[in-house]
């Protein structure tokens, strides 16, 4: 139901999994608002109000990319079998992990 409300509405609705914040830069970006928004000393509900939503504003677009960019390689990584500790070491280390022949990435998994 509201996939097809989304979709009604022009838009493209991913699922992604629960739990695995590797996948979701939205995570990504939260988990920046939120370091951001400790770091400010609030003393009342409108100075806490304001600390939010600068915090949220904060995160610069190039971050944001960075987000995306890690989630994607964990994406290709999933998909080309690795599982786990193989598949955070590829893209921790192989930055180049969406060309990597599947061969490759299948050895990593013994890791």
């Amino acid at each position: 139901m509201v996939e097809e409300l989304i979709s009604r509405a022009g838009h493209h609705c991913l699922f992604l999994p629960k739990f695995h914040c590797e996948l979701n830069p939205i995570d990504m970006y939260w988990g920046y608002a939120k370091y951001r928004y400790c770091e400010v000393f609030k003393g009342t509900f409108a100075q806490a109000k304001e600390a939010t939503l600068t915090s949220l504003n904060s995160c610069p677009l190039d971050t944001i990319c960075h987000f995306i960019n890690w989630s994607w390689r964990f994406m290709s990584a999933y998909r080309k079998g690795l599982t786990g500790k193989a598949a955070e070491w590829a893209v921790k280390n192989k930055k180049d992990i969406m060309q990597s022949p599947s061969e490759l990435c299948l050895l990593l998994n013994l890791l």
